[in-house]
C-alpha cells in the first residue's frame, strides 16, 4: 500500500514519521518492564479507564491507533480533528505468536516512541488507541490484552478498543460497513453490516486454506514442478521459467534440498516471498505465472461471493453496490488477478453490483477511528474516500 503524504496540510510542517529497529525496541522494553511507571512521579493521576474528553480542548486530545501484522505494525497518532500528528513503525503485534505479555509490551514501546517524537511527557497517557491486530478476533483474548495494558502499561493509554486486523481495514476504507478482503501471506474476507454483524470467509491459515494469499500461490507453484517432475500430473504449461525462479530464490539446485525450507526450516512469511518471482514471470508473459495469478483472482472471488450473500440490502443497493476494501500485497497484481475474478463474478451469477477499493494507506488510520468512537470523539473529521481508490466496478444485466 502507497503511505500517506508526510506532509501536514493545515500546518504545513512535516509529518514525524519513524522505523522502530526491532533489536533496539525489545531493549528498550525490557527496560520499561523493570521500571515502569512504579514510582510516584511517574503515575498518571488521571483514573485509568474513566475516560471523559467532554472538557479537553480538541487539540489537546490525542487518540492513536495501530495496524498490526505478522511482520511489522504502525502507529498512527491523532488529535481531537483527526489531524495526523506522527506515525510510528514497530514490529509484529499478534499475540499468538509472542503472548500477552510482549505484545503488551511492543504496543507501549510504540506509544513510548510516538510521546517522544510529540515531546509529551511519559507519565501522560494517550486518551485512547486503537488496536486492530492480527489474531485478535476473540472477544476473550482482546480483553485479556486490554486489561495487560492497563495493568502492566498504566501511562501508555486511558482506554483502548481492540478488534481484527480486518476490522481496521474496512474502517479506514468504509464509512457504514462493507468487506475486507485480505490477501497477504494468506487471505481472509469479513463482511461487516450497517447493525454490526460480521459473517468472514478464510483466514483459516496455510494448513487448512488461505487461498489467494501469497503463501498459497508459492505453495501451488512449487507443486506444479515436483508433480510435474515426476510425472505424477503435467502442468498446464512449462515449468521452466518458475523452475529457475524456484532455484534461484531458494539457493537450490534440485528438489530435495527443497524439504529444509518446507520442514526444518520453514518460514511462511519468507515461502510467501517466492510469489514476487512469480509475479516477475507475469510481466515477462509467463503462461504458468500468469494462470497461478488468474486463479488466484477466481478463488479471492468466491470469498466476496460466500459473504456477499449475507450482506444487508442497504450495503448492496447503495452506489456502486457492495464496496469491498481489498488489503495485502498480493494486490499489487491485481492486472494479473483481474481476469480470474472478473470470470468467477460473472460466471457466479452471486453478485449484482460491487466495487473494488485499494488502500492508499495504513489500516492504522481505522484504528485510530475506532478509538474515536469509543471515547465519543464526534470532532474527528473521518475521510473515507482520501484513503482509498476504484479499482474495479462490476454490475450485473438483471
Amino acid at each position: 500500500m502507497r503511505k500517506m503524504s508526510s506532509q501536514n496540510k493545515k500546518g504545513g510542517k512535516k509529518m514525524k514519521k519513524t522505523q522502530m529497529d526491532e533489536n533496539k525496541l525489545r531493549k528498550e522494553l525490557r527496560n520499561q518492564g523493570k521500571s515502569k511507571e512504579k514510582s510516584e512521579d511517574s503515575v498518571s493521576d488521571i483514573p485509568i479507564g474513566a475516560v471523559d474528553i467532554s472538557s479537553k480542548p480538541v487539540e489537546e486530545i490525542r487518540l492513536g491507533g495501530i495496524e498490526g501484522g505478522a511482520t511489522h505494525s504502525t502507529l498512527i497518532v491523532i488529535d481531537g480533528k483527526g489531524n495526523k500528528l506522527t506515525e510510528i513503525k514497530g514490529p509484529c503485534t499478534n499475540h499468538w505468536a509472542l503472548g500477552m505479555q510482549e505484545t503488551a509490551a511492543r504496543i507501549s514501546g510504540m506509544i513510548s516512541k510516538a510521546k517522544e517524537e510529540l515531546k509529551l511527557p511519559t507519565s501522560e497517557p494517550l486518551d485512547c488507541v486503537g488496536l486492530t491486530l492480527s489474531g485478535c478476533e476473540e472477544e476473550v483474548t482482546n480483553k485479556s490484552l486490554t486489561d495487560t495494558l492497563l495493568k502492566e502499561h498504566p501511562n501508555t493509554s486511558r482506554d483502548y478498543f481492540v478488534g481484527s486486523d480486518t476490522l481496521g481495514s474496512i474502517k479506514t476504507g468504509l464509512s457504514d460497513g462493507g468487506v475486507v478482503l485480505i490477501a497477504g501471506t494468506g487471505s481472509n474476507a469479513l463482511l461487516i453490516n450497517p447493525d454490526s454483524s460480521a459473517h468472514g470467509c478464510g483466514g483459516w491459515g496455510h494448513m487448512l486454506g488461505d487461498e489467494g494469499g501469497a503463501f498459497w500461490i508459492a505453495h501451488r507453484a512449487c507443486k506444479y514442478i515436483f508433480d510435474d517432475i515426476d510425472g505424477l500430473a503435467k502442468a498446464p504449461h512449462s515449468i521452466d521459467y518458475i523452475w529457475s525462479a524456484m532455484k534461484n530464490f531458494f539457493h537450490v539446485s534440485e528438489r530435495h534440498q527443497m524439504l529444509r525450507h518446507l520442514y526444518v526450516d520453514f518460514n511462511k512469511g519468507q515461502f510467501a516471498l517466492f510469489t514476487k518471482e512469480i509475479a516477475s514471470g507475469c510481466e515477462k508473459g509467463d503462461p504458468l505465472c500468469l494462470l497461478l495469478f488468474e486463479d488466484a483472482g477466481k478463488v479471492l472471488a468466491k470469498h466476496v461471493e460466500a459473504v456477499y450473500k449475507k450482506a444487508h440490502n442497504d450495503l448492496k443497493l447503495a452506489e456502486g453496490g457492495l464496496k469491498v476494501v481489498c488489503v495485502g500485497s498480493v494486490w499489487k497484481s491485481w492486472n494479473w488477478m483481474k481476469k480470474g475474478f472478473t470470470a468467477q463474478i460473472r460466471r457466479g451469477q452471486v453478485v449484482d453490483e460491487l466495487t473494488l477499493l485499494l488502500l492508499k494507506t495504513s489500516s492504522a488510520w481505522g484504528a485510530c477511528y475506532l478509538a474515536a468512537e469509543k471515547v465519543n470523539c464526534s470532532s474527528v473529521k473521518k475521510v473515507y474516500k482520501e484513503h482509498s481508490e476504484v479499482i474495479y466496478h462490476y454490475k450485473r444485466n438483471l
